[in-house]
């Protein structure tokens, strides 16, 4: 039985390249699995609640392993010109509204903010998405339509004035984007279900579905994420009614998950459960999670998974290192919650963006040092081992010996087919499959070494990263990828003179480097040396099948 060894510095699973009209189950596959960038443009000014973004967050996403980024943002407060406030809340007064979506600015300042943020997210190739957010969003529009907050009628001036400043402002956002490709996607409204009932979110959704799809361009056949009124969590996307869904053929239905929330938030006064993962608590997942598989079965309609997350462990607040008065989830627990829910999200067809708030939240995964003025009592970018429990579904820890067959070897098992497993390094043992192997990804630290049999089977991808835009000397360890326009664009490769890239052979009998051109469409040779230059720094990945040959 001949064995082969192989030591690489990152695999990841890789994500496809979609052109033209991406269908919304496709755009969820691909979508797979991300993380929020939470209180940044969602709070009254950016840098009140989290540091300001930098581009480097994104390629510190990207170089993680996520695929899609959700962008909450408000474009309430002084982002937006124009006050519904003093508008009669009484009822029969929507004849007294004399204004029009004109009356309603959005700063342009704010726009092109947006605008380059969206465009650092997308140059990683990550799928994003535009999510309408914020307590500024909750207090001037949605908490108009709660008996509980507010007497507005329905039948009222300010009514009538509050929706078209809304609609205004989706107009505003959809003619900004609507150049661009359909990895960036739109999400209506954040939580609008604690005070919109069914009927007016029904009736909100056609409205803003109205006005993207007429803005035209890309937004004909964007992929636009809904939700729907009067309740929350799993049974909020069931509330979406079938005269909505059958209307458009490019629809998300997206719902969020804390439950239960004595744990979740337990870091907060009267929530005290720190402790998760009994098979009772798996089973209220399960049973949540189907119910929201066979309703979107039923309906035709595929699943985004939009937040859902457990407070720091103890409390812990990661800026200060200063843990809570109340505690807070005991981390074991906290890591397998995120482990479990991103796993049956995943198992089920769902894409999920995991919520995320930096460095000062009570839920943080990435310490956002992208900022420089980021100060961080506990080291690192991210929170690595919640990191690690949301991008895999297995990890290796050598508990026991070699034998990738022990189940006491890994986290949650011996990996099966759909299986996403991490391997990584400073272990005692590292795997060895005696037997074949077929799994989803594999993803190895530097350091660390896997040995299979040449039956191993199962997409793989290896990323190099270039610290710097100068050229580096690279190789493939697997077999299959291609060389043509995409992977230039994909992988940040530099433009040359005339129709060269950055990507190039030497050629040892005139003492020269041949390039590769625009248009060319090859392949790759596994272990052979390319010279490599990215526009800045980056990965380059490729992406193949695992050599065996020798």
């Amino acid at each position: 039985m001949r064995f082969f060894n192989i030591l690489i510095l990152l695999i990841s699973i890789s994500i496809t390249n979609v052109k033209g009209q991406t269908d919304p189950y496709t755009m969820v596959e691909r979508m797979g699995r991300g993380i929020n960038l939470g209180n940044t443009f969602s709070a009254p000014e950016e840098g009140n609640w989290a540091p300001v973004v930098y581009e480097q967050y994104f390629i510190d996403v990207k170089n993680a392993g996520f695929t899609n980024v959700r962008i909450p943002m408000d474009f309430y407060g002084n982002r937006t010109e124009g006050s519904t406030s003093n508008y009669s809340s009484e009822e029969g007064t929507s004849s007294q509204y004399m204004g029009d979506t004109s009356d309603y600015v959005v700063i342009e300042l704010y726009l092109n903010r947006i605008e380059e943020v969206v465009n650092w997210s997308l140059n990683q190739d990550l799928v994003t998405i535009i999510d309408f957010h914020g307590t500024q969003l909750k207090s001037e529009f949605i908490y108009t339509f709660s008996n509980s907050n507010s007497q507005t009628d329905p039948t009222s001036a300010k009514r009538a004035a509050d929706l078209d400043k809304f609609k205004s402002i989706w107009t505003q956002i959809s003619n900004r984007f609507k150049g661009y490709s359909e990895n960036l996607l739109f999400e209506i409204i954040n939580e609008p279900y604690f005070h919109m009932s069914k009927l007016e979110m029904d009736t909100l959704n056609t409205d803003i579905l109205a006005i993207i799809r007429a803005s035209g361009g890309s937004n004909a056949t964007r992929n636009v994420i809904i939700t729907g009124g009067g309740q929350n969590s799993q049974n909020a996307p069931q509330q979406i009614s079938d005269a909505v869904i059958e209307s458009d053929n490019y629809l998300i239905a997206s719902f969020h998950y804390y439950q239960p929330f004595s744990f979740t938030s337990s870091s907060t006064v009267n929530n005290n459960d720190f402790n998760w993962g009994t098979n009772a608590d798996k089973n209220s997942v399960d049973g949540h999670f189907d119910a929201v598989k066979n309703w979107s079965n039923s309906k035709n309609i595929p699943i985004t998974l939009g937040e859902f997350g457990a407070d720091n462990e103890n409390g812990l607040n990661y800026n200060t290192g200063i843990y809570g008065l109340n505690g807070g989830p005991i981390n074991t627990s906290r890591v397998e919650y995120h482990r479990y829910i991103a796993e049956q999200a995943i198992n089920r067809g769902f894409s999920f963006s995991a919520w995320d708030a930096g460095n000062k939240s009570n839920k943080a995964i990435h310490l956002r040092t992208d900022n420089l003025d980021t100060t961080n009592s506990i080291s690192g970018i991210w929170v690595e081992d919640i990191k690690n429990a949301l991008l895999f579904s297995t990890i290796w820890s050598g508990n026991t010996d070699i034998d990738w067959d022990t189940a006491s070897n890994w986290s949650d098992g011996i990996p099966v087919s759909t299986s996403d497993i991490l391997i990584p390094n400073s272990l005692t043992y590292y795997p060895t499959a005696s037997s074949a192997v077929t799994v989803n990804s594999v993803k190895m630290a530097s350091g660390s070494s896997l040995k299979a049999q040449s039956t191993f089977s199962g997409s793989i991808s290896y990323n190099r990263n270039l610290l710097t835009n100068n050229w580096y000397l690279v190789s493939s360890p697997v077999a299959g990828e291609t060389y043509d326009d995409y992977y230039v664009a994909a992988n940040g490769i530099a433009l040359g003179t005339g129709n060269n890239r950055g990507i190039a052979l030497y050629t040892a009998n005139d003492d020269s480097w041949d390039y590769m051109q625009a248009g060319e469409t090859t392949s790759f040779s596994n272990g052979t040396g390319y010279s490599v230059k990215r526009t800045s720094t980056g990965d380059v990945s490729f992406t193949g099948s695992m050599n065996t040959n020798d």
